[in-house]
């Protein structure tokens, strides 16, 4: 006697979300890009970038270095990346570039899908909030503003900590719980029905 059990798994998608430090990465990047571009802003002058965060995270202060690092590169700015608030550029004209990090985070919100031991997707959020402030060599202050972004779409459930960074723990955050039924005593009555199935089977043939 035989006892079959069918699972329906979901297919994996050709087409695999973006990661989440990804996203972070497109959005924050694209608002950030819009300040050169500024009339008071000239081009040709360095940049030296201070980044700070509210809650002292090294991880976002590497993050946003990294962003500006590679907007720069993309525009072919002059910069550097101050390493306190006292290596400025021994340029005699220069914009000192800072970006305080307020938040930076990624949430899932919940279900979208939740099929009974089948398909399930879930919504992500992913949303920061910068504050940013832009002075000449003389210490004037040419741009005082503020960045926020928000982003939200569907993932694959089972997918979810793939799209997440280890060394990045704002890309991290708790999917929402299946069902008790689900998690636990569903797969305990499989394997509960598939032991007592294997000891049948090989009763019967013992006889």
């Amino acid at each position: 006697m035989f006892f079959v059990f069918a699972f329906n798994f979901p297919a994996i998608s050709q087409n695999q979300p973006e990661s989440n430090l990804g996203v972070f990465e497109q959005q924050i990047s694209g608002e950030l890009e819009k300040f050169f571009y500024y009339p008071e802003i000239n081009r040709d002058v360095k940049f030296v970038y201070w980044v700070k965060s509210e809650t002292k995270n090294k991880e976002e202060k590497k993050f946003l270095e990294n962003t500006l690092k590679k907007i720069s590169e993309k525009n072919k700015l002059k910069f550097s990346i101050a390493k306190d608030e006292n290596m400025l550029s021994p340029d005699s004209s220069y914009y000192r570039f800072t970006v305080d990090v307020i938040k930076l985070s990624t949430v899932y919100t919940g279900f979208i899908k939740n099929k009974f031991l089948g398909s399930k997707s879930m919504e992500r959020s992913i949303s920061s909030k910068l504050e940013v402030k832009i002075k000449s060599s003389a210490d004037v202050i040419v741009i005082s503003d503020e960045v926020n972004t928000k982003y939200s779409g569907e993932i694959p459930y089972e997918d979810y900590s793939r799209l997440e960074t280890p060394e990045y723990k704002f890309t991290q955050s708790t999917p929402p719980d299946i069902s008790l039924l689900e998690s636990i005593f569903f797969p305990a009555a499989v394997i509960t029905l598939s032991a007592v199935a294997a000891v049948l089977f090989f009763t019967i043939r013992s006889k």
